[in-house]
């Protein structure tokens, strides 16, 4: 790397760094049910309970909860401390980001072609660029689910395979090959959509070994790589184990809620007003799949996940100052590698666009074979790094393209007054080459710049400023926690909170050690907001604490406890009720 191209590299970190954690106290302002969830199986963990899966929510993998229980060990119970653990592997998914588009643009460059090594550094900075300033990232590195490991895993096991490609030595090639195995069964135990690597992997290095076998090079080429076949499949072995047993003893678990979200889900449908009982025909299921596919795409370019957790609610994935360049981007990659499907031998070298073909429809599979929340920006995760690698790799070549085009334009001049030092002689025409030299270089600046405040101004001001962004994380629900803590009369408290959300007041005031032997430990008696009116027995000084999910519920309440009174009333900073604690006179 030359000098300008670390400090590049070393900006944009900083930039990775910034975005994914400041004001981290602050903003997400909550703790999700779902994101406090992981701290009730953090509590069975510290209670001796550890397991690679835990069946909470239709089964989780697990590898995320020790990473957040290193965190909640360091810095005690609270929203923040689960935020900074995602916040930290975003920052290490834009690393890897950078590290994976370097190997993968140096696969066919020659060990003394520094112009196609420094091509490759400058696709790969400028992709980790896009993907440090991009708010659908941002937004997911904030929050604190465990899908955010995927682009990370996913990076790591793409990058250490063609590492193993490119090593110099056989023991190089073997350890890397380890480390390849040990990556994608790592992959496992972070969400259930990183399964579609393994079909992915497979047929990524099957297919290009397949075509050797018209060169009857076949068994030659099985034979060199058993080696590092071994090696990778004792990585993968070692490391997959715990959760490969868990599945075998527990076979239902494996497939989870993907189950009942898919698209093949006889539940789904209706035809004729009559619910489906067995599975949906093709008929039926393929225009759902192509619709699925057609808006999750667009989701891209016109209108994202509305999710406040997932994106900023309603914009589109990728900022439309490049989302075009991902669009010729996808389309071209998918013509080369439709090519170099059918003439892998002679388009050997399109391996890598073949890659990044499948990166991308492969990990979009797992959205477009369900139907909820389309698009859905948290389980089309996966496909991340192949986005802004596929941008960035159009944007460099565009750049190139207007340069090019530049001096073939000053040379073409030249050439016409047939005097090639014209250009030299005459000051005027520097002048004005030097003039639009500068040109290109603000416009490139201005571009880079304008990214970074876009993505300023749309999470820390826009979205900032949104009270249904902090209601989607529940910001009510802390200081709901903290007041109940306080007060520690269990039999003398009830929260009218539904039995979803009460994952967070149950989690946020239990013991810090998660044993419950607290007194204060859930200080409340949980009812359903639905039946707070037909509460009985009530006595003085007991208090009905309402949420901002149930304060609706207190106009009923009333109705039939007039003896209650408000007896305090907490507001969040847009003035929203978020708190009423009603005492029994």
């Amino acid at each position: 790397m030359s000098y300008k191209q670390k400090f590049l590299f070393a900006a944009i970190i900083l930039l990775a760094v910034f975005f994914r954690f400041h004001q981290i106290f602050a903003l997400p302002g909550g703790l999700f049910p779902d994101e406090a969830a992981n701290g009730l199986d953090i509590n069975l963990m510290q209670q001796g309970q550890l397991q690679p899966f835990y069946e909470r929510g239709n089964g989780r993998e697990a590898l995320f909860f020790y990473e957040e229980w290193a965190s909640i060990e360091a810095f005690g119970k609270g929203a923040w401390q689960h935020h900074i653990v995602s916040a930290l592997i975003g920052l290490l998914s834009v690393l890897m980001c950078y590290f994976v588009a370097r190997r993968i643009f140096s696969l066919d460059v020659e060990e003394k072609d520094e112009i196609g090594k420094s091509r490759a550094i400058n696709i790969a900075l400028l992709a980790a660029f896009l993907m440090a300033v991009s708010t659908w990232h941002i937004v997911l590195s904030r929050t604190a689910f465990r899908a955010i490991q995927i682009p990370l895993f996913a990076s790591m096991t793409f990058y250490f395979l063609i590492a193993a490609y490119q090593a110099n030595s056989q023991k190089a090639k073997w350890w890397f090959a380890f480390l390849t195995g040990a990556s994608f069964a790592g992959g496992f135990y972070t969400y259930i959509a990183f399964r579609i690597m393994a079909p992915l992997l497979f047929g990524l290095l099957l297919w290009p070994l397949l075509a050797k076998i018209r060169q009857r090079e076949f068994w030659k080429t099985v034979i060199s790589y058993k080696l590092l076949v071994v090696s990778f499949l004792v990585g993968f072995a070692i490391f997959f184990y715990p959760l490969g047993k868990y599945f075998y003893q527990h076979p239902g678990s494996f497939v989870g809620r993907a189950g009942q979200v898919s698209v093949f889900n006889p539940s789904l449908y209706t035809v004729d007003g009559i619910q489906l009982t067995g599975q949906p025909p093709f008929g039926v299921v393929i225009p759902v799949i192509l619709e699925v596919a057609r808006v999750q795409i667009l989701g891209f370019f016109t209108h994202g996940d509305l999710n406040w957790r997932s994106n900023i609610s309603g914009l589109p994935f990728l900022s439309p100052l490049f989302s075009p360049f991902f669009g010729v981007g996808l389309i071209l990659i998918c013509l080369m590698s439709i090519a170099y499907f059918f003439t892998p031998n002679k388009r050997a070298k399109w391996w890598k666009y073949f890659l990044l073909t499948c990166w991308f429809w492969g990990m979009l599979l797992p959205v477009v074979t369900t139907a909820e929340g389309i698009p859905h920006g948290l389980r089309s995760i996966g496909v991340i790094p192949a986005v802004f690698i596929i941008s960035a790799w159009v944007l460099y070549e565009f750049a190139i393209l207007i340069v090019n085009l530049h001096k073939k334009l000053w040379s073409a001049i030249g050439a016409h007054y047939k005097d090639p030092e014209w250009m030299h002689q005459n000051r005027f025409v520097p002048l004005r080459m030097r003039i639009i030299n500068i040109g290109l270089k603000l416009t490139a600046v201005c571009f880079l710049l304008a990214l970074i405040f876009q993505a300023y101004f749309l999470y820390f001001v826009y979205a900032a400023s949104d009270p249904s962004n902090y209601y989607y994380f529940r910001s009510d629900l802390t200081p709901v926690s903290n007041y109940l803590v306080q007060r520690c009369q269990k039999e003398k408290t009830y929260l009218v909170l539904d039995k979803f959300s009460v994952q967070t007041t149950d989690y946020l005031t239990s013991d810090p050690k998660g044993n419950f032997s607290d007194k204060c430990s859930v200080p409340y008696i949980q009812v359903d907001p639905e039946n707070s009116w037909q509460l009985s027995g009530l006595k003085p000084g007991d208090e009905i604490v309402f949420t901002q999910s149930s304060v609706f519920d207190v106009k009923k309440f009333k109705q039939y406890h007039p003896e209650a009174s408000l007896r305090m009333e907490y507001r969040n900073k847009f003035e929203q009720t978020v708190m009423a604690v009603y005492e029994v006179n």
